[in-house]
């Protein structure tokens, strides 16, 4: 229900049934997306892991087409929130599977209690609920072996949906903070240190129990080579069979991890965006709220670079120092030539009083000449 085909090349991904994406943008797009609380969430699927199946006393005979509703209606509500994501939104995702599942076996149910289907009552082509006065223990033999094959699949059913909501917990809990540290230095980091960031973040979730707070792939996967025509192209790619999105995600982000596509939060708007092995930057390029001509990695730059000269008395009299001259070549009392070999001689003293080859006094009193 949740596994695909994905092929890999060089910094893409094509999934198959959902088109190409960039390494990383699914990953950035879960860590981006408003997730509902996805801990009541697991406790809601290991409950029904628990109780769907065919009852066993007359308790869970009473209360099981309640169950089933109830099941239904909370599985379609994770079907739509899986629609919007990638690559399931793009994709042709099978919906109702409980409800197909139960009609599979609606010989065991009754659609209405108390009406005999003969005749004048046949039977629905499909039951909207699901009454049964039988326990388990009153099923005749071949019966119970259909309501064993219906617990199996009942289990298999909703395992997928409590594996997808466990890798949705390790990108908000595991992968964002890993990212995270890895951003630290606020620069793409060379492979000896981003192996030292992983190592010493990995040992920190050794004492972890469970898998979904650990670093690792759910599920299962396996990978052949494959040829594939990208870009009217003829290539060799990587093809991997997953049966989780965790098992494509944890491929994925290492392959980022190599090649510097990875995904991090703006420094401005607190949002994720993926860079792309481009120049490294703390900021998005969304456009801002008030100003739709500027990006936050605009505004980003701007704001760094003002810190950077209020913290630096070197850059910030040199700054100054050349606003003034720049605003005498607009008045014109200095032509573009002369402002030109100011411009060039301030950098020269700038760098001067860098190496400490002139005092901070003698460059701020030279460089305002």
């Amino acid at each position: 229900m949740f596994g695909f085909d994905a092929y890999f090349y060089k910094n893409r991904v094509l999934i198959e049934g959902a088109g190409q994406y960039k390494t990383n943008e699914i990953l950035t797009a879960f860590l981006e997306y408003d997730l509902p609380d996805l801990r009541e969430l697991l406790e809601s699927c290991k409950s029904y892991e628990r109780k769907l199946h065919y009852p066993e006393t007359f308790d869970e005979v009473a209360r099981f087409d309640g169950l089933v509703q109830r099941a239904t209606t909370f599985f379609s509500s994770l079907d739509e929130m899986i629609d919007q994501l990638p690559p399931y939104r793009d994709m042709k995702r099978k919906h109702n599977s409980l409800f197909e599942l139960m009609n599979e076996h609606r010989y065991f149910f009754d659609n209405e209690p108390g009406i005999d289907h003969y005749e004048n009552y046949p039977r629905p082509e499909y039951n909207d609920h699901f009454y049964t006065d039988l326990t388990f223990s009153d099923l005749d033999p071949d019966m119970c072996d259909g309501a064993l094959q219906l617990n199996q699949k009942l289990r298999e059913l909703v395992e997928q949906y409590r594996i997808f909501v466990e890798d949705c917990i390790r990108v908000k809990e595991v992968y964002a903070v890993f990212l995270e540290k890895l951003h630290q230095d606020k620069e793409y980091l060379n492979a000896k240190e981003t192996a030292e960031v992983y190592r010493t973040f990995t040992s920190g979730l050794k004492e972890r129990i469970r898998t979904y707070d650990k670093f690792e792939p759910s599920g299962t996967m396996s990978e052949v080579f494959v040829p594939q025509t990208i870009d009217d192209e003829l290539v060799l790619c990587e093809k991997y069979r997953f049966s989780t999105l965790g098992g494509v995600l944890y491929i994925d982000l290492f392959k980022g991890l190599n090649n510097h596509f990875l995904p991090r939060r703006c420094g401005l708007c607190g949002r994720y965006f993926l860079l792309e092995a481009t120049a490294y930057s703390l900021f998005c390029t969304r456009s801002t709220t008030d100003r739709k001509e500027k990006t936050y990695r605009d505004l980003g730059h701007r704001k760094t670079y003002a810190d950077k000269v209020n913290s630096d008395p070197i850059l910030l009299v040199y700054t100054k120092a050349y606003k003034q001259h720049y605003a005498r070549y607009l008045k014109t009392k200095m032509s573009q030539n002369e402002f030109r070999e100011w411009a060039n001689y301030a950098l020269e003293l700038r760098q001067r009083a860098y190496d400490r080859e002139l005092s901070f006094e003698e460059f701020a009193e030279e460089i305002r000449k």
